[in-house]
């Protein structure tokens, strides 16, 4: 076998692999049926010094419609940084509680669509923990 054609065959392969294992990391009704990459993040709440704890907690966002994806997509480094800097500022106690959770799913869907100058109508409908551990 040619060395280049071998050369060439483990190149599209490689980029076969690349193109078919990157998925979307925002959600929406309007994608394919295995659904998309969640966003995750790892946080401090409270002060560690003083035995502060951890947020571990993977998100999907859904989207209003396909141009809200395509927009949530685009501003996705803001939308982390923002998320970042929401999910640090919770108090660990508040969010063992169920009123909690619901109440950081509301914030969450106001920051984002504030962000992007959308509305729920809009952007962001919906938020869903897909993982969520406090430690």
């Amino acid at each position: 076998m040619n060395p280049n054609f071998s050369l060439l065959r483990h190149f599209l392969a490689f980029c076969m692999f690349v193109l078919v294992g990157a998925q979307p990391a925002l959600a929406s009704d309007h994608g394919g049926a295995a659904g998309p990459e969640p966003l995750k993040f790892v946080v401090n709440l409270g002060d560690p010094a003083k035995g502060g704890k951890y947020l571990q907690v993977q998100m999907v966002f859904e989207a209003a419609s396909p141009e809200a994806d395509h927009h949530l997509a685009a501003h996705r480094p803001r939308v982390q940084h923002a998320m970042i800097l929401l999910l640090s500022s919770q108090d660990a106690a508040n969010l063992l509680t169920l009123k909690g959770k619901k109440d950081l799913m509301e914030e969450i869907i106001d920051t984002v669509n504030h962000l992007l100058h959308e509305t729920e109508k809009t952007g962001v409908k919906e938020v869903f923990f897909t993982s969520f551990i406090i430690q």
